[in-house]
C-alpha cells in the first residue's frame, strides 16, 4: 500500500480482495508483463490476476493436470480457457486433450516439448555387448519414474517374467519411489522376480545417468504419461526404449527407429520388443545412435528457451520481451 498505492488501488478496483492482496503483494511490486502458471491446476482460481494486475496469463499443461485433475467437473478449467492469454502444452496429444476439456481450438497456444541437458546425459563411448540374455550376461533393463499406478510397473514386471519364461535371462532395475512401492514389491514377489528385479528408490541425476550407462534398454510401461522426461534422457544416453502408446508418450520415441512403442497394458508386446532387442545387437546400436541424434535435434534446452521466448512475444503482440519481467508460478 505504501510502495505502490496507485497500483494497489487499481488492483482492488479490478477485483482483488484484501486476502488476495496479501497473496499477490509480491506480484504487485514486480508488476510483471506476463504471469506464467507452470501447471494448469495452479491457475485455477487465480486467473483474476490478469485483470487485477493488467498482465497477460500463460498456462502450461503437462499431463496430469489434463488427464486426471478435475474430471468430475466438466467446467473445471472453464475460467482458465476464458481468461488465459495463451496455453502451452508439451505435445499434440495434450493439446487435443485440452480441447476435449473445453479449450477453444482458436486459443493462442504453443506445443513446446520438454528438454534436457544432453551434455550431462552423455554416454561417451558406450560399449554395446554383443550377446546378452544369457546366464553369463543377462539383458540389463532399467526404468525411471515414480512408483505410481499410472507408470504401469505391474505390466513391466509381467513382461520380465515372460522374458525369463522364454529363456532370456535379465536383470531389471527400477529407479523411483512413491506410494505404490509396497504394491510393486509385492508384484515382484508374486511373480517370482525377487532375484531379478531391484527397487533402487529415488536417486540423484548422477546415479540415474550411471544406471542408464549400465543398462542395455529402457523400459517404460506407463498407462498414462504427459511426455516422459526420463525417456528423453534414456535416448540421450543411447539407450533403445521400449514404451507404451500412452497419451503423449508416443510423441517422445520414433517407433522402429529409437525404440519400440506397444499398446498400453500389453506385457506380451513389451516382452516381444525386449526379446528382439536382446537378440539383435546391431539393432540396439542403431537405435541408440538414432536416439542420441533425436534428442540433439528435438529436445535441447536452448531450443526450448527460444520457443518460450517466441510464445511470450506472440502473447505481447509481436513486441520483444524486455522491460517488465515474466513471472513463472508453479
Amino acid at each position: 500500500l505504501l510502495r505502490r498505492p496507485v497500483r494497489t488501488a487499481r488492483y482492488l478496483v479490478r477485483g482483488g480482495t484484501p486476502r488476495r492482496l496479501y497473496l499477490d503483494a509480491e506480484l504487485l511490486l514486480i508488476a510483471p508483463t506476463i504471469v506464467h502458471f507452470e501447471f494448469g491446476a495452479a491457475a485455477v482460481g487465480r486467473t483474476y490476476i490478469g485483470v487485477a494486475l493488467g498482465t497477460a496469463i500463460v498456462v502450461s499443461f503437462r499431463g496430469y493436470d489434463l488427464n486426471f485433475i478435475g474430471l468430475e467437473d466438466p467446467d473445471f478449467y472453464g475460467d482458465v480457457w476464458k481468461r488465459a492469454t495463451a496455453v502451452h502444452t508439451l505435445g499434440q496429444d495434450l493439446w487435443k486433450r485440452a480441447q476435449q476439456r473445453g479449450c477453444p481450438p482458436d486459443k493462442l497456444h504453443a506445443l513446446i516439448p520438454p528438454a534436457i541437458d544432453s551434455s550431462f546425459f552423455d554416454p561417451g563411448t558406450r560399449a554395446h555387448t554383443e550377446e546378452v540374455g544369457t546366464a553369463e550376461r543377462p539383458l540389463r533393463i532399467v526404468s525411471v519414474g515414480r512408483l505410481e499406478w499410472k507408470k504401469g510397473y505391474e505390466y513391466a514386471l509381467e513382461a520380465v517374467r515372460l522374458l525369463i519364461d522364454r529363456g532370456i535371462r535379465c536383470e531389471y532395475r527400477i529407479i523411483g519411489d512413491g506410494q505404490f512401492h509396497t504394491a510393486t514389491a509385492y508384484a515382484r514377489y508374486q511373480l517370482g522376480l525377487t532375484d531379478v528385479v531391484e527397487l533402487l528408490g529415488a536417486r540423484p541425476p548422477g546415479e540415474v545417468q550411471r544406471e542408464m550407462l549400465w543398462a542395455d534398454v529402457m523400459l517404460h510401461a506407463a498407462v498414462s504419461e504427459g511426455f516422459g522426461n526420463a525417456v528423453i534422457e534414456a535416448q540421450s544416453m543411447m539407450l533403445p526404449v521400449v514404451c507404451t502408446r500412452a497419451d503423449g508418450l508416443a510423441e517422445n520415441v520414433a517407433n522402429g527407429e529409437t525404440g519400440f512403442i506397444v499398446p498400453a497394458r500389453d506385457p506380451l508386446g513389451l516382452a516381444q520388443a525386449l526379446a528382439r532387442l536382446a537378440g539383435e545387437p546391431k539393432l540396439r546400436r542403431r537405435m541408440g545412435s538414432a536416439g542420441r541424434a533425436r534428442v540433439a535435434s528435438k529436445f535441447q534446452l536452448p531450443d526450448q528457451i527460444a520457443a518460450l521466448g517466441a510464445l511470450y512475444e506472440r502473447v505481447l503482440g509481436g513486441n520483444p520481451v524486455s522491460g517488465r519481467p515474466a513471472v513463472r508460478l508453479s
